[in-house]
């Protein structure tokens, strides 16, 4: 999907600068590294760091037009397609020469996560946090959304991103709306400039890594949660029946964000996965 030579056009230094890369934990440690999926910058991980960084050495970056990520950078031709992310995920596990790196996507990053172990041998291991392969409904395939659907989403985005947002948060989070996680999110959402917010999105219906499936070389741990408004369980079965060595488990977690509402139980399920794995 993403050819060498554009994978070879930055430098490690302004890869790094770019997607506002820091690496935490033990120097030393296993490379762990956390993509986040819509609706915020690597702060999102914070409630779950302090059970990963004394043992691994975990890498943080921030998409282009989110957080502390070099804003000028942001191409809105490069990045209407997932392929965009994707150069860029492939470029910061080069920069930072990582191997056998366990990366964790979050929602759409999962399809990020998924096409960059196809494409880089510096992949060993993937956790899938409420993923999919894509989210529209296809002829036998349930991935939650009609384009109609779409539509409404970008509309109301559109006409009032704010009340969008606050409207959206409480499923997300999978709390009560005005619930302090729901208010967090929401105002974090409302940071983002509601046209990055319409690109992305329309990236992510369009996204469709279906194909890449059956060529994916590294385990999966695929994480369902209850009630997640993005993710259906069908997605998530539909990854676990195509994805050779995957393992499915659910989570007695309710929303998009396990990571956010449960950061603990979150870790645990991820940790009890990593170090199962004889490979270390």
């Amino acid at each position: 999907m993403i050819k060498d030579a554009a994978r070879q056009s930055a430098s490690p230094d302004m890869v790094l600068r770019r997607n506002n890369v820091r690496v935490l934990g033990r120097s030393d440690g296993p490379a762990l590294v956390l993509v986040q999926g819509f609706g915020c910058d690597q702060v999102i991980w914070d409630r779950i760091l302090p059970e990963f960084t004394d043992t691994y050495k975990v890498v943080l970056l921030d998409h282009v037009g989110t957080g502390g990520a070099v804003s000028a950078a942001y191409d809105p031709d490069k990045y209407s397609a997932l392929t965009g992310y994707l150069g860029d995920l492939l470029e910061v596990l080069d920069a930072l020469e990582l191997e056998n790196a366990t990366v964790v996507g979050h929602s759409v990053a999962g399809m990020m996560a998924l096409a960059a172990s196809v494409e880089s041998r510096r992949i060993g291991r993937l956790i899938l946090l409420c993923a999919t392969a894509c989210y529209l409904n296809h002829d036998g395939y349930a991935g939650g959304f009609e384009p109609e659907n779409v539509e409404d989403v970008l509309r109301a985005i559109e006409a009032n991103y704010p009340l969008w947002a606050a409207a959206a948060a409480p499923g997300i989070t999978g709390t009560e709306p005005g619930s302090g996680l729901s208010a967090e999110l929401a105002e974090r959402m409302c940071r983002l400039r509601p046209e990055y917010v319409r690109d992305f999105l329309q990236m992510s219906f369009a996204a469709d890594v279906r194909p890449l499936l059956d060529r994916v070389p590294a385990p999966a741990l695929i994480l369902q949660t209850l009630a997640d408004p993005l993710t259906p369980e069908a997605a998530s079965s539909y990854l676990h029946e195509h994805l050779p060595g995957s393992t499915l488990m659910p989570l007695d977690i309710r929303g998009n964000m396990p990571h956010l509402n449960a950061p603990r139980q979150t870790a645990s399920a991820i940790l009890a996965y990593i170090e199962s794995d004889p490979r270390g």
